[in-house]
């Protein structure tokens, strides 16, 4: 079968600010008519279902989609230096892309961020990036006991220091390993290397289910940058002057914090994958 190997953004949530300083009681702000708009959201996914609630602190959302494919708008009229955030969902931002393809509207994600981030003086508040590698040979689990037995390490792409074997996690049943995970979920990066195959065969409604049949294998390599992470991204991707540039600076941004290396013997060669 033939290689495939893609870079994308799998999730990601942006924040505007809200100009005005006070809002009344439940009052809409102008910037989420505005984020409408930008993502032409009413044209694509149709009206949006109304809630008085919110996350995160935020009183009030907008939700487009369904709940288990979903995007929302949320503020806050109490507290408006929150602003306004859009988060995409993985699911719910497919299914945006599926739908304004269908309508023949182009969604160009590097034309997005440079409005949020130049026009709307906002920022990228979470961003997931997803290498997935299909019909390479690579198995999750393999890479799970080469870890194990320290004939694969990580290191941190920055310092070149290891990463310990205390700092990961694995998650997986009948023997095989499914899941890596590298560093803390509550830190401002996480990596996460998973059985996308498998996943997608789990559920026949995904969206994944075709693409997963019709391969060999697939593995996917997500990393969730949030806070300080998630704003330097957004910054340095609303100062690239080639759009081209997008998909290696995201691979660029992975490798900024986790390589995974053949621990080389002591001898300096390196040993066999």
């Amino acid at each position: 079968m033939k290689k495939i190997n893609t870079v994308s953004i799998d999730q990601i949530s942006l924040m505007v600010p809200i100009k005005a300083s006070a809002l009344d009681n439940n009052e809409t702000p102008d910037e989420v008519q505005a984020i409408k708009h930008m993502f032409q959201f009413n044209n694509i996914l149709g009206k949006p279902e109304e809630q008085n609630h919110g996350l995160n602190g935020y009183t009030n959302s907008l939700k487009y989609g369904n709940d288990s494919a979903k995007i929302l708008i949320l503020w806050s009229w109490k507290q408006t230096w929150m602003g306004v955030t859009v988060m995409f969902y993985g699911q719910g931002k497919k299914l945006y892309e599926s739908l304004a393809k269908m309508n023949e509207i182009n969604i160009d994600w590097f034309d997005i961020i440079n409005q949020v981030c130049v026009k709307f003086k906002g920022h990228v508040s979470r961003i997931d990036i997803a290498v997935d590698l299909i019909n390479y040979g690579f198995s999750v689990n393999s890479i799970a006991e080469k870890l194990k037995d320290e004939s694969y390490e990580f290191l941190n792409g920055k310092t070149k220091r290891k990463i310990g074997l205390e700092k990961m996690k694995t998650i997986g049943n009948s023997g095989e390993v499914d899941i890596i995970y590298v560093n803390s979920r509550k830190s401002d990066a996480f990596l996460r290397i998973y059985n996308k195959r498998k996943q997608g065969l789990s559920n026949k409604s995904s969206g994944y289910y075709t693409q997963a049949q019709n391969t060999k294998d697939w593995i996917r390599i997500e990393a969730e940058f949030k806070h300080r992470e998630a704003h330097k991204i957004g910054d340095d991707l609303a100062q690239l002057v080639d759009s081209n540039k997008m998909h290696s600076y995201l691979v660029d941004c992975i490798t900024r914090h986790w390589i995974l290396t053949i621990k080389e013997k002591d001898d300096g060669e390196k040993e066999g994958a």
